[in-house]
């Protein structure tokens, strides 16, 4: 079985800026953005570069807040996490490209097409058609059956200036794990 365990410790691997694994809360994401600001500034990154990435987590973590399934059973069995928790992993590291971003959460079989699909158009587009993309759905009120039109997705693709990198594992018949690289640079 997927050891999520194991994914957590090789997206923490380098210069770590940020890390998690765990409950994902609204105090949690309040104090991870609080760590990241004060890490960017005291590392000496621009307060515009700061500002970027700081709007790029936002993006990520609200997506996970807001948009993760609740583990399989299964996963609470062999974990010392409380079974029925809204559990993710997410890390940020400084490379020499930029600073990666990497979440994972747990997601539904039959939710991954849709995401796989709406990931691979953002990949797709230009600047300019992210931009218009934003202005489109922003403008009709396009929005899922969990409140959200895909606009942090659509945010995060124009602020980052890089395309998705992404992983659908396997995890149990019901539940693949959910992979999600972004780097800002």
């Amino acid at each position: 079985m997927l050891d999520i365990h194991d994914i957590y410790k090789k997206m923490c691997k380098g210069d770590l800026i940020v890390a998690h694994e765990g409950e994902v809360s609204s105090d949690l994401i309040s104090d991870i953005l609080a760590q990241l600001e004060d890490k960017l500034i005291a590392s000496g990154v621009s307060l515009k570069f700061v500002r970027k990435i700081y709007n790029i987590m936002v993006e990520a973590l609200q997506n996970l807040y807001h948009h993760l399934e609740i583990p399989p059973d299964s996963f609470f069995d062999n974990s010392k996490f409380q079974k029925g928790s809204k559990f993710a992993i997410m890390s940020m590291t400084k490379e020499s490209s930029g600073y990666r971003i990497t979440t994972g959460n747990f997601i539904k079989k039959e939710n991954c097409h849709f995401l796989r699909d709406r990931i691979e158009q953002l990949n797709y587009l230009s600047q300019e058609e992210l931009k218009e993309l934003y202005k489109l759905v922003l403008n009709n009120d396009e929005f899922s059956a969990k409140g959200g039109g895909g606009l942090g997705f659509i945010e995060m693709a124009r602020k980052s200036g890089n395309k998705f990198g992404y992983e659908f594992l396997p995890y149990d018949k019901n539940f693949e794990f959910f992979v999600l690289e972004i780097v800002a640079s």
